[in-house]
């Protein structure tokens, strides 16, 4: 059931978060930002950078955990409405702003 096929992790330096997959630039995808990453990123930041220049250990952490933390929100079921409808809410909301539906 899992639909994020990434590994997210921190990576060389402390403050980068890398992929273990090639990462597909569509924010600003001309120079200096190409369209894909390279092989010599996967080698000078231990993996395809997602982002750079994040100021501290905490918010790495944070970053790099997203994927795990998204696909498990989306499998959370209440069927029988045992979760808070407060905490449900709020699985909901992360869920869309974890998809940009959020505003």
């Amino acid at each position: 059931m899992k639909k994020f096929d990434e590994v997210w992790e921190i990576g060389k330096l402390n403050s980068t978060i890398v992929s273990d997959k090639v990462v597909i630039n569509t924010n600003f995808p001309s120079p200096p930002n190409p369209p894909f990453s390279h092989a010599e990123d996967k080698e000078y930041y231990g993996g395809y950078l997602i982002c750079e220049s994040i100021g501290n250990k905490q918010h790495a952490n944070l970053i790099s955990a997203a994927p795990d933390m998204y696909e498990a929100l989306k499998n959370i079921e209440n069927d029988d409405n045992r979760i808070p409808q407060t905490i449900w809410d709020m699985i909901q909301n992360a869920i869309k702003k974890a998809e940009g539906n959020s505003n």
